[in-house]
């Protein structure tokens, strides 16, 4: 049994191999083998050559700089959210100063803590899975985004998008961030939407230049980009689309294609909208969406929002499925490698029983997602009607969020 089932998209012996074939002249794009943009081979390229130490050690020292990001990000986030909440304690209601964010000088260290010890970091580092890479530029364009820095905010998440497609989406809550960091002295907003978007442009064409530098064509576009959109390959991975396209009529393929990568964006629509005062929180629900809902997810792509989750540790006395979430993650992570024994391996399943424990996966984080949302809504209500629920004729009322 391979030891990185949950990796195969996006594992460091394909880059190997695309530097095996770089050895002998031969473009890494020919065949139906690397998925991985230019950049990452030539980075594995210049480290295997002239690094001192294994090339095991480059995601090591990711995975410490993931854990720096995060520690800053708590820092800053919750210096923000103070700040911001003293300038509109005016609106709230009485008797909320329970629910209110205090600076906790504990939680970034707790922050770098959860984060180390966590499984799914701790195997994609194990592992070897450049979604490192992708997490690392995610964290960075958060970080750099809470302080204020347009440019290298959207040079990170235009990295991120380069790598792996679906951060695109990111640059909404990046743009959202720039805006709400700067709400003591906004420019107009058009102009200020126009800049990021400008920004990440340039970083976006000059990625992709180099990329056409490095290896003298644009092969490496369908290679990348659109084998996570046409979705070639039904080898069996952590997400939804390998079974359902495995079994699905040729002439409806096209059809259900479109619909299921359009269900990745679809809801970032309503998600900004409802999110947009915490343009945060809504790149760690984007984070999620990613996981749940891409081509080809790993562990490393679950990892990340678990990890930003601590940022929001006041909404857990809100949280009212976050056992029940664990637990399905926790049985999806028991269950998932013993069915894939069980049926590649040993033969005595069928694939139904791999793809329960995906289902089991994905439903966990569509639980935590939901949960979470909620939570952020309803301490929303308390903070601006009060904690008390209202009574209506002498029985207390219904609270609905809407």
């Amino acid at each position: 049994m391979s030891p990185t089932w949950p990796l195969r998209f996006s594992v460091a012996f394909v880059v190997e191999e695309a530097l095996a074939l770089l050895s002998k002249g031969i473009s890494p794009y020919d065949g139906d083998v690397v998925h991985e943009t230019p950049l990452v081979i030539l980075l594995f390229r210049a480290a295997s050559r002239y690094l001192p130490f294994s090339v095991g050690y480059l995601f090591l020292l990711l995975d410490v700089c993931v854990a720096w990001a995060l520690r800053e990000i708590a820092v800053v986030h919750q210096k923000l959210v103070v700040k911001r909440q003293k300038s509109e304690k005016a609106k709230y209601a009485e008797g909320v100063d329970c629910v209110l964010v205090l600076e906790d000088i504990e939680l970034p260290d707790l922050m770098v803590f959860l984060y180390l010890i966590n499984p799914f970091s701790i195997a994609t580092c194990v592992g070897q899975s450049t979604t490192l890479l992708s997490t690392t530029s995610v964290v960075l364009s958060l970080l750099w985004a809470l302080k204020g820095s347009v440019l290298l905010s959207t040079l990170f998440v235009a990295l991120a998008s380069y790598l792996s497609f679906y951060p695109i989406m990111l640059i909404v809550p990046i743009t959202m961030i720039h805006y709400d960091v700067s709400w003591e002295s906004r420019k107009p907003r058009i102009s200020f939407i126009l800049k990021i978007s400008l920004s990440f442009i340039m970083w976006g064409v000059m990625l992709l230049w180099l990329s056409y530098t490095a290896v003298g064509s644009w092969q490496f576009v369908n290679a990348v980009y659109g084998f996570i959109l046409s979705v070639p390959d039904h080898l069996p991975n952590l997400g939804l689309f390998w079974y359902f396209f495995m079994l699905v009529f040729n002439h409806f393929r096209e059809f259900f294609l479109w619909t299921f990568q359009i269900n990745v964006f679809i809801y970032c629509i309503p998600l900004a909208l409802r999110l947009r005062d915490h343009p945060a929180f809504m790149l760690y629900a984007f984070c999620f969406l990613i996981s749940i809902f891409k081509s080809f997810p790993t562990v490393g792509d679950v990892a990340l929002p678990l990890a930003l989750l601590p940022l929001w540790s006041h909404l857990f006395k809100y949280m009212r499925y976050t056992f029940l979430a664990s637990c399905m993650l926790l049985a999806a992570t028991i269950i998932g490698p013993i069915f894939w024994y069980m049926w590649i391996i040993a033969g005595n399943v069928n694939a139904n029983f791999f793809f329960a424990a995906t289902v089991l996966h994905s439903l966990g984080q569509i639980l935590l997602l939901n949960d979470s949302i909620g939570s952020l809504l309803r301490r929303d209500y308390d903070l601006l009607h009060g904690i008390r629920i209202p009574q209506i004729d002498g029985k207390l009322g219904v609270v609905r969020l809407r």
